[in-house]
């Protein structure tokens, strides 16, 4: 099968959970004898040479570079900068669009290929994948709302005019269906964790402080907020634990307390993991979420999850921590207290379900094979 994949970026040449989506799922997809011509923006270190690094010894998988351009700051700009790329992308592929069976785009990067669809210029079928689906979620604020006003639209578009549209199930699939597309059209689906991710069995607990994790990009819908002001409240309170930060996080945001440790942005995914099994819980307070990539390697390396319940998390949080209603400062304390006070046999019992449910769920090679599966489905190709 010959698929054109197309990106907004890869990982670790750019950072966030779609990125790291797609470069697993490239591999993956490689490995499963798929012959790949993957898009994706130029620049940002990820030369010809980088490119081998991170994807070593696969034959089955070209790599055509696309230059993405800013398109300023006025409202919209982030559309108008996907709507120039993906027009790029369809110019410098147009000519080999018979040599594939299926295009896979992420992100809103198919714009110009569901156009060329409606048009009927394109016989092959278009597979969007929007993850998050964050623009339909809760705004935290007034800049949150202007910024999803024109999401939703250009989401919209692709999402009832794709051919396929995949959905990562729980509250994702029910926001979808309620948006008028078909449900013959949803394809479920889950993120995943490499193999490499998973560890025999989680850290020993013992009567030690316990430590926390928040890992994540500086926006608002993140909850950065009132997990900071849900820490104060349990400093006051007189309660000994530890949280690691792992994010772009500004210096007059960081708390100046002496069991909080900041570390900034890392690509490095041995690091993460070293920080991840000094920790004990990860704690997602977000406003709006698709199925965090960092909550799954969290709970490969054996950690309690402390989450909200939007987007698909709710698959992620079965008896191995605590599912919120919402980024409330009174429930994330509540829950991190409980955390910080329980047994360690109890809170052991929760590390374990993690590793389970990954081991059982959560795994890419598995996947990537049903994803091959719906391919082979929608193409008719064997």
């Amino acid at each position: 099968m010959k698929i054109l994949f197309v990106t907004d970026g890869l990982f670790p040449f750019q950072i966030g959970g779609m990125q790291k989506h797609s470069s697993v799922l490239i591999r993956e997809l490689a490995d499963l004898n798929v012959q790949l011509t993957v898009v994706h923006p130029s620049g940002s270190g990820c030369s010809e040479e980088e490119l081998v690094k991170q994807f070593p010894n696969n034959s089955n998988i070209r790599f055509v570079p696309v230059s993405f351009t800013d398109a300023g700051r006025l409202p919209g700009h982030y559309i108008r900068a996907n709507k120039h790329y993906s027009a790029r992308i369809f110019e410098t592929v147009k000519g080999r669009l018979s040599e594939f069976d299926l295009i896979y785009a992420q992100g809103f990067t198919g714009r110009a290929f569901i156009e060329a669809r409606k048009r009927k210029e394109l016989s092959v079928p278009v597979v969007v994948n929007l993850h998050g689906f964050e623009m339909y979620q809760y705004a935290p604020d007034l800049k949150h709302k202007i910024a999803y006003h024109w999401l939703k639209k250009e989401a919209s578009f692709s999402l009832l005019n794709a051919d396929y549209v995949y959905s990562f199930g729980a509250l994702l699939t029910n926001l979808l269906t309620n948006l008028g597309v078909q449900k013959e059209r949803i394809l479920e689906q889950s993120n995943g964790i490499e193999v490499s991710w998973l560890r025999d069995a989680p850290a020993a607990v013992d009567d030690r402080p316990r430590t926390f994790i928040f890992i994540g990009r500086n926006e608002r819908r993140k909850g950065i907020k009132e997990l900071a002001t849900s820490i104060e409240h349990l400093i006051h309170d007189g309660l000994h634990f530890n949280v690691h930060f792992i994010g772009d996080i500004p210096a007059h945001e960081k708390l100046p307390f002496p069991n909080l440790t900041y570390h900034n942005t890392i690509r490095d995914s041995g690091l993460i993991r070293s920080i991840l099994d000094q920790c004990d819980c990860l704690v997602v307070p977000s406003y709006a979420e698709g199925m965090p990539t960092v909550i799954l390697e969290a709970m490969s390396r054996g950690l309690a999850i402390i989450g909200t319940n939007v987007g698909a998390v709710s698959r992620m949080i079965d008896q191995n921590g605590f599912l919120l209603e919402k980024p409330d400062v009174a429930l994330i304390t509540g829950a991190m207290k409980q955390v910080i006070q329980m047994s360690p046999v109890e809170l052991g019992e929760m590390k374990n379900q993690s590793l389970q449910l990954v081991r059982e769920k959560f795994l890419w090679s598995a996947i990537a094979a049903s994803k091959l599966n719906d391919f082979k489905k929608i193409t008719g190709k064997v």
